[in-house]
C-alpha cells in the first residue's frame, strides 16, 4: 500500500457491487469447467463476507469455516492456525468439491494451510478459490480446480475494474478498507505494529 494512513473506505454499496461481480465470474468458471459445488469453506474472519453471500446465490446450507489469523506484534506478524473444520450432520461424497472463500488473500499462504488442514478431513477433496482480489498463486496448485474474482490487479496491484477507476483508486487497488474492517488493525499490519483485540 502506498499510504497506509489514508486507507480508502470501500462502502457496503461498493461490496455489494464487487460480490456481484465476482458470482458473474464464478458461474463462469464452474459452468465452464462443468464444477458442482459440494460445500463452502469459509477462510475466516474475511472469508465470511464472500462465502455466505455466494451460499446464497449457490442455493446451499453447508457452510464449514476454518480460522487462520496473523497475529500482530511490533515488528511484523505471525500467522496462526485458530480454528478447524467443525463435525456436520450431513454427509459429503467422498471427494468433495469446496468452495474455498476468502477476501483480500494478495498472494499469501493462508489459503495453502486451509487446504492442508481440510485434506487432512477429506483427502480427496478438491477446490474452487474464489476472493474479492484476483490471486494468480492459485493457478499451479494441483488441488486447485479454478478460480473466481471481483477484480483483477497486476503486479503493481493496479486493477482495471471499472469500480475503482470511478473512485480514483486503481492504481493501488490495496489501499482500500472494507466496510467491517477496522483502519487502525489494518494500519497497524502493514506498519508492522503490534496490534491489541479485546480478548
Amino acid at each position: 500500500m502506498s499510504d497506509s494512513k489514508n486507507l480508502f473506505a470501500l462502502t457496503w454499496e461498493h461490496y455489494g457491487k464487487l460480490i456481484n461481480d465476482l458470482w458473474v465470474n464464478l458461474q463462469k468458471e464452474l459452468n465452464s469447467k462443468n464444477i458442482k459445488i459440494d460445500a463452502i469453506v469459509a477462510i475466516l474472519r474475511e472469508g465470511g463476507f464472500t462465502a455466505l453471500p455466494l451460499a446464497y446465490k449457490l442455493n446451499t446450507y453447508k457452510i464449514l469455516t476454518i480460522q487462520y489469523k496473523y497475529r500482530l506484534f511490533d515488528g511484523g506478524s505471525e500467522l496462526q492456525y485458530v480454528a478447524g473444520l467443525q463435525d456436520t450432520t450431513y454427509l459429503l461424497p467422498e471427494s468433495p468439491v469446496f468452495l474455498l472463500c476468502d477476501t483480500f488473500p494478495c498472494g499469501g499462504k493462508t489459503k495453502f494451510l486451509a487446504i492442508e488442514k481440510i485434506k487432512e478431513k477429506y483427502p480427496n477433496a478438491k477446490f474452487v478459490f474464489v476472493s474479492l482480489i484476483q490471486d494468480k498463486t492459485v493457478e499451479s496448485h494441483k488441488d486447485i480446480l479454478g478460480s473466481a474474482y471481483a477484480f483483477d490487479v497486476n503486479d503493481k496491484w493496479e486493477t482495471s475494474h471499472p469500480l475503482f477507476k470511478e473512485l480514483g483508486i486503481a492504481n493501488d487497488a490495496l489501499n482500500v478498507c472494507l466496510p467491517w474492517e477496522n483502519a487502525g488493525e489494518e494500519i497497524a499490519s502493514v506498519e508492522g505494529k503490534k496490534w491489541e483485540y479485546s480478548n
